[in-house]
């Protein structure tokens, strides 16, 4: 194997674990994947990364994604939240987001998902109707709901980056 193509693979199993990586952080990992194994299919003709694999991991980055939206509603509304108050849990998580992205590199993205999914249930729902108990019940909902996701879609990107590896094999 020439040095060129050792260097090829050491990148593309490189840029496949920081996908998995940069999930927790609320970056795209199971889409750093699927563009990391199609370049990988295209310069290589397509030999151990196919056309039907390729498909596979879109299906995969895709179920990802829905599950990632199902979880965090399904964690607010377990815990009683309203239909805005989930709106705001999404909103606030992707708010807090990028408002905390410069912070502490990548863990602000992360800290501020969380909080912001707690800060956006909790305060639709406590705007709404002025229940506290609520409030707080919908906010930590939206919070687990989050973590939740987030797991979700870890598992997911290991499972895609488990059968690009199982092509090596």
């Amino acid at each position: 194997m020439a040095v060129i193509e050792i260097i090829g693979h050491i990148g593309f199993f490189l840029v496949m674990a920081g996908g998995i990586v940069v999930i927790p952080f609320g970056l795209p990992g199971g889409w750093i994947i699927l563009a990391d194994a199609f370049v990988y299919a295209l310069a290589t003709g397509f030999q151990e990364i196919t056309w039907p694999i390729l498909g596979i991991l879109l299906a995969m980055a895709l179920v990802a994604e829905g599950v990632e939206l199902l979880a965090g509603i399904y964690g607010a509304k377990r815990y009683g939240a309203s239909r805005r108050a989930i709106a705001g849990a999404i909103a606030g998580a992707i708010l807090g987001a990028i408002l905390m992205s410069p912070l502490l590199f990548l863990v602000g993205a992360m800290i501020g998902a969380f909080l912001g999914a707690f800060a956006g249930a909790f305060l639709i729902e406590f705007l709404g109707d002025r229940d506290l108990r609520r409030a707080l019940r919908s906010g930590f909902g939206a919070f687990l709901g989050r973590m939740g996701a987030i797991l979700a879609k870890t598992g997911m990107a290991v499972a895609m980056a488990a059968l690009i590896i199982s092509r090596f094999l």
